[in-house]
């Protein structure tokens, strides 16, 4: 393993925790991403410190950012499952959700 797949596992571990801190403890979203955001971020500026590890560390971030976007997207995916009327609906309106993960990741607030 090199040292750019042990940073991108240990912070790919520490979204998972927190995660399921939001699952368990049922938070708001916003703290959620906004807890998320900062792993981002502070595992973005050790990179731009440690540029011996990668040249890219904005590319590992956009990695994070998926992975943790695709966590809480399945979630609200797999909670409705269990009801195909609303399901449909979940599926139907993805993007929005998607829309909404990312408003709230750039602003730090719900959309309007």
């Amino acid at each position: 393993m090199n040292c750019i797949d042990a940073v991108e596992g240990t912070a790919k571990s520490i979204i998972e925790g927190l995660f399921q801190l939001f699952i368990e403890s049922n938070h708001d979203d916003t703290e959620y991403i906004r807890n998320i955001k900062r792993v981002m971020y502070s595992t973005e500026l050790f990179l731009q410190n440690n540029r011996e590890i990668t040249g890219y560390p904005e590319t590992l971030k956009k990695v994070l950012y998926e992975y943790a976007k695709d966590l809480w997207i399945k979630n609200l995916v797999n909670n409705i499952q269990t009801d195909d009327r609303i399901s449909a609906k979940i599926f139907e309106k993805i993007e929005y959700h998607e829309y909404y993960f990312n408003h709230i990741y750039n602003h730090g607030t719900y959309p309007l």
